[in-house]
């Protein structure tokens, strides 16, 4: 049974009562998550896509679980609420038409806001701009939610007086509920009916929640009318601030490692949507199954608690740098399908996630059926207990994304929260009495074991950051590390450059040396974020290539020179032929500070110090937000190089609205150009890509190079000029190093790639009738990490798939 609500000697009328309530409070909890997601979401389209502009959301959300809690327990306690039960349905009704709400009221919303970004300069003012328009938003919405668990405690209590406090049994519906909802979401609810589709869908749930409430409620769960004077004159005892105290504590160490966690995910089981999704469904299992064994025992100690806390959050530790290794020997036909790949990730995601959770999970539940609350009519404290609990999963939040992963690095973090945790129990152990050696030696060995086991676990950085859950294993080379005890592999990789910070996650620099026969030989440095290629320096290689056809490519068709914007920074190498193509001002939007180190340590012989210059800016900012808060004069270029239109968030930048916020910074006759990859993705999704451009963009084509595809758009037809082309050539024989006729050559051929003209692109769109992806659907985000395998050569379809298009006009 997910919940076992029987209790011997109750009438069945009682527990009939009781389970009514328990299952409209887990359809709270399915509401409550589905509309977070959604929140999240929405809110990043305004503070950016940023980790600590998205962490905004997740401060503020909590935040408003607190005040709500709060505000509900004092006017439970004041006897100000005659009937929680109908209270909680007013609540739930008021939370549906607030997403509801929210959903419309949102774009008017953001063009009030957006401004506000720049009223304070500096990182730390904009942040609290940030976050004040956060809670403006969110705080409502969060702040209603926060206060239907006091009511739901109340009206538990009202149903039978006499039995013990149930709020750890609505706790646990809560989460069954929450958990449904993680794995509903991303699969089928998000693809389907979008982000207004859910609000829409949270309004449906809270008034079938409401309705039941006020039509059954009263006859199901009858209320006692307080008077005010008795409720106002519950005392405050004692025990309650220490359960005030140990629930802030379990919010703050439990939310500090979650983030922790997702900060891992990106590297260890995926980018993509369904990657982090897994991650929050890990989570809340893990939550939802201590709250279950909670409920099951009769008692248990907390010395106990911590200690399995502890010694799991030590094998956790161990096992992160190992996990991509079940990627790279997953069997064949795991990594042939989509939902086995993804089923696969959720796996291995419960594998790290669920042991830890599952510990940390016995706290909370453990404080909701403390003997210190039974007995009382008491349900406003737990709106205290909630409030407590949620400000400490703020405290948490607060500390992982600004100090703790920054400063100390996840590996450093999850030793210090283990030995803490470890702390605790010793704490609780030793008030415990004990009599013998035995126990004394006991504890002594266990102590030292988890001391010696954080100092011993040092990550690998070669497995942790080998990139294998993105395909599988395709690409084993981190496995293949060369060592004395194994023969050379074809090719061997040094690391010789490694950051990680919360905004940019792992970025690493390897250094490629392949088998000449006799010896290894340099052959190129790579630079990757989590795993995942974002460049390199092989004058010769694809990717190099592309960051060059990426910045040639639209400057054959742009007007003026006076001012760009690079969205993605790379290697730098981009940016480097920009300015050598006569640009007299350079933007950069790049979201990972770690690349913008590693550019400046390991790429300065491609980039040429580019980012020295003093006509080029670089912010470490998401690209959208960037241009949503700018106030210069407009751009004659924005070109934009994501290397993976699948990761998560990356879908900010390929959505219809975007396209419109592009074209109000472009200058009348300016290109926008972006990066939309052949290879990994299905052609209904580059057809999809291209028309959201389309929609907003009267003249648009697409483009191949080196196995890139690029979309090009403007106001203007897209006819190469022969002057612009003998133009560019000469700057780049001048300022790139290029001889005259190899320039000539290198534009000739970038403009033999062209894969559909403007009239094609028309005839593809009128024919296939493609989705145009908005920030409201959100479809590139779900649809293209179906085509994340490689069993097919999808590039090579795909340009024959598009290849038709243009064909029929010829033939015509």
């Amino acid at each position: 049974m997910l919940l076992d609500t029987r209790a011997p000697g109750r009438s069945p009328k009682i527990e009939s009562r009781v389970t009514s309530l328990l299952v409209l409070y887990g359809m709270t909890g399915f509401s409550g998550l589905i509309a977070e997601q959604a929140l999240e979401k929405y809110v990043t389209l305004l503070v950016g896509a940023t980790a600590s502009a998205s962490a905004v959301i997740i401060f503020t959300y909590f935040l408003g679980f607190a005040v709500g809690g709060l505000a509900a327990g004092r006017l439970l306690k004041r006897g100000l609420v005659r009937n929680p039960l109908r209270a909680y349905a007013g609540i739930e009704l008021g939370t549906g038409c607030a997403c509801v709400a929210f959903s419309f009221a949102f774009p008017t919303a953001m063009a009030l806001l957006a401004p506000l970004q720049n009223l304070i300069t500096g990182e730390f003012g904009k942040y609290l701009v940030r976050f004040v328009s956060g809670c403006i938003l969110v705080l409502p919405i969060a702040g209603l939610m926060g206060a239907s668990f006091p009511l739901l405690a109340q009206a538990l209590d009202d149903a039978d007086v006499n039995a013990p406090k149930r709020w750890s049994l609505a706790y646990s519906a809560n989460l069954a509920g929450a958990v449904m909802a993680s794995l509903a979401a991303p699969f089928l609810l998000l693809p389907a009916i979008g982000l207004r589709g859910a609000m829409w869908l949270c309004l449906a749930i809270c008034t079938v929640v409401a309705v039941f409430v006020q039509v059954r409620g009263g006859a199901a769960c009858p209320v006692r009318l307080r008077s005010s004077a008795g409720a106002s004159g519950a005392k405050w005892q004692p025990e309650g601030s220490y359960l005030l105290v140990a629930s802030f504590l379990s919010g703050c160490v439990f939310f500090a490692l979650e983030i922790i966690w997702i900060h891992l995910v990106g590297a260890v089981v995926g980018g993509s949507i369904y990657a982090f999704s897994w991650m929050l469904t890990s989570v809340l299992i893990g939550l939802w199954a201590g709250s279950w064994i909670a409920n099951r025992s009769k008692g248990i100690r907390p010395a106990k608690v911590f200690l399995l806390c502890a010694f799991a959050l030590l094998i956790q530790l161990s096992a992160w740098p190992l996990a991509p290794a079940l990627f790279a020997i997953a069997p064949a036909w795991v990594s042939a399908g989509f939902y086995t790949r993804e089923l696969f990730r959720l796996l291995v995601a419960c594998v790290l996630i669920v042991p830890s959770a599952c510990s940390l999970g016995l706290i909370y539940p453990t404080l909701l059926k403390s003997p210190q609350i039974n007995g009382e009519e008491n349900a406003w404290f737990a709106g205290y207990l909630s409030a407590a609990n949620s400000i400490g999963c703020l405290a948490g939040a607060l500390l992982s994304t600004f100090v703790l992963i920054n400063r100390l690095g996840s590996e450093l973090s999850l030793k210090v929260i283990t030995l803490i945790l470890g702390g605790l129990w010793l704490f609780f152990d030793l008030r415990e009495p004990k009599h013998g050696f035995r126990p004394r030696l006991v504890t002594a060995v266990l102590a030292g074991m988890l001391v010696w086991g954080a100092a011993a676990v040092t990550w690998n950085w070669f497995y942790l950051t080998s990139g294998a859950s993105m395909y599988f294993g395709e690409n084993t080379a981190a496995w293949a590390a060369p060592s004395t005890n194994n023969p050379a592999p074809p090719f061997s990789d040094t690391l010789v450059f490694r950051d990680e910070s919360i905004q940019g996650g792992f970025t690493t620099v390897k250094v490629r040396r392949t088998d000449s026969g006799a010896s290894f030989e340099k052959s190129s440095i790579n630079l990757f974020t989590n795993g995942k290629l974002q460049g390199n320096d092989d004058q010769t290689g694809m990717v190099q290539a592309q960051q060059v056809g990426t910045a040639v490519l639209p400057s054959l068709f742009t007007r003026h020179f006076n001012k760009a914007l690079l969205i993605g920074l790379g290697t730098g190498h981009g940016a480097t032929v920009l300015k050598q193509l006569g640009f007299e001002r350079l933007d950069i939007a790049e979201l990972s500070p770690g690349i913008v180190r590693a550019v400046n340590a390991e790429f300065r012989h491609t980039n040429h110090g580019v980012l020295d210059d003093p006509t080029v800016h670089c912010a470490l900012e998401d690209g959208r937000n960037l241009l949503l808060t700018s106030r210069d004069a407009p751009y004659d270029l924005i070109t934009i190089g994501l290397t993976t239109i699948w990761f998560s968030g990356a879908t900010n930048l390929y959505s219809q609205e975007f396209y419109q916020l592009a074209r109000r910074h472009l200058a009348e006759d300016g290109v926008l150009q972006q990066w939309v990859q052949l290879h990994r993705i299905g052609p209904e999704e580059i057809a999809s890509a291209i028309a959201s451009v389309r929609s907003v963009f009267p003249y648009v084509s697409y483009w191949g190079y080196d196995g890139a595809g690029m979309v090009l758009a403007a106001n203007h037809p897209l006819d190469p000029q022969a002057t612009q082309r003998e133009l560019l050539a000469s700057m780049l024989s001048r300022h790139g190093g290029l001889a005259f006729e190899e320039a000539q050559g290198l534009m000739d051929r970038i403009l033999q790639g062209r894969l559909l003209s403007e009239q094609a692109v028309d005839r593809m769109i009128r024919e296939l009738r493609p989705v145009i992806n908005t920030d409201q659907n959100r479809h590139i985000e779900y649809a293209t990490p179906k085509y994340s395998s490689s069993e097919r050569d999808w590039a090579k379809y795909n340009v024959e798939f598009l290849k038709q298009w243009e064909r029929q006009g010829k033939i015509k």
